[in-house]
């Protein structure tokens, strides 16, 4: 008998078409085997390699398939939102078409079953020396800021119903995603997915910095507040440097007519500008921590399977609750 947990797979493509569909001929006969119930989401990026017409065939061969195109290119962060947005399984995962074998499915599903809201794919694939300890120096920064997913991740979630609900409970969660999924507050696991990645990615010094700047920036205003705090500092050690101008000019007969008078004025100028950079700073943090919702992405349109599932199986459990903690 088919596993009775609803499971929603997300998968994120852009110019792909010929990956995905060789994918979906694998994703979904294990699916249909594995559950009773699931559906693929496709989050189409605006793809112009004419992926309407090569998906014609895939939708009219595998079941649950649901193809949404977004009507402009989007982050990676948003992509995995729209996704997430419009799963409505038990549980939600997103898997990489280049990097995920199909079969991490059914891993996945366990790991949640047992009670973790959130599991987390990591890769323990051996880097460079260099990269290991700039990925230190990568771990406090975001741990500075409240980011706590474990490191070397490699962007495959699973995410419980409830989990889900949480993360997208509020209009504001496409660009702080990550730090959501972070401190939403339910049982997070990692999972150690290397004996089911087809293609082992290892990440660059340079992607790695990007990563840690882009989740620092779009994830919190604590780095802007840090700004503040160095304008702050730096009108402090202007004010100092002219008292320490007019202290030389005092105890000193050789100085230079004007010196004093030139550096008191350019340091008054200078800490009036970093003060004033800093207020600026905390009034725009203020700004994005209470802008206005927006919609992030638009979907263009919304294509199905046109097969059906079995008319005679029921979609009702004569179970339906679980009250334990994290089980649908």
């Amino acid at each position: 008998m088919n596993n009775q947990t609803f499971v929603s797979v997300i998968l994120v493509v852009k110019n792909q078409s010929e990956e995905l569909i060789d994918y979906l001929d694998k994703l979904s006969p294990y699916l249909k085997k594995q559950y009773s119930d699931y559906e693929i989401v496709i989050i189409d990026q605006n793809s112009n390699d004419g992926i309407e017409k090569k998906l014609l065939k895939s939708l009219a061969t595998h079941e649950s398939i649901r193809h949404i195109r977004l009507s402009r290119v989007v982050s990676d962060d948003v992509a995995l939102a729209a996704g997430i947005e419009n799963a409505i399984g038990d549980f939600v995962l997103n898997l990489n078409i280049q990097l995920d074998s199909h079969k991490i499915v059914s891993a996945l599903i366990d790991k949640g079953l047992k009670g973790h809201g959130i599991v987390v794919c990591v890769t323990q694939k051996i880097n460079t020396i260099t990269y290991r300890y700039l990925r230190k120096v990568s771990t406090w920064l975001l741990s500075s800021i409240g980011y706590s997913l474990p490191n070397n991740s490699t962007g495959t979630f699973c995410f419980s119903r409830k989990a889900v609900n949480a993360i997208t409970a509020s209009g504001r969660f496409y660009c702080k995603l990550h730090i959501r999924i972070a401190n939403v507050g339910y049982s997070l696991d990692s999972f150690v997915c290397d004996d089911f990645i087809n293609v082992i990615k290892k990440k660059s010094i340079i992607s790695g910095m990007s990563d840690t700047l882009h989740h620092m920036i779009f994830n919190s205003t604590k780095p802007l507040r840090w700004m503040s705090v160095l304008g702050v500092f730096g009108s402090l050690m202007t004010m100092l440097f002219s008292l320490y101008s007019l202290v030389v000019n005092l105890v000193n007969d050789e100085v230079v007519p004007g010196w004093t008078t030139t550096i008191l004025f350019i340091s008054f100028l200078f800490a009036i500008l970093f003060t004033m950079l800093s207020f600026f700073g905390e009034y725009l943090a203020r700004l994005l921590d209470d802008r206005s919702e927006h919609d992030e992405y638009n979907v263009v349109y919304e294509r199905n399977s046109s097969v059906m599932f079995d008319a005679n199986r029921n979609n009702i459990s004569f179970i339906a609750m679980n009250d334990d903690t994290e089980k649908s």
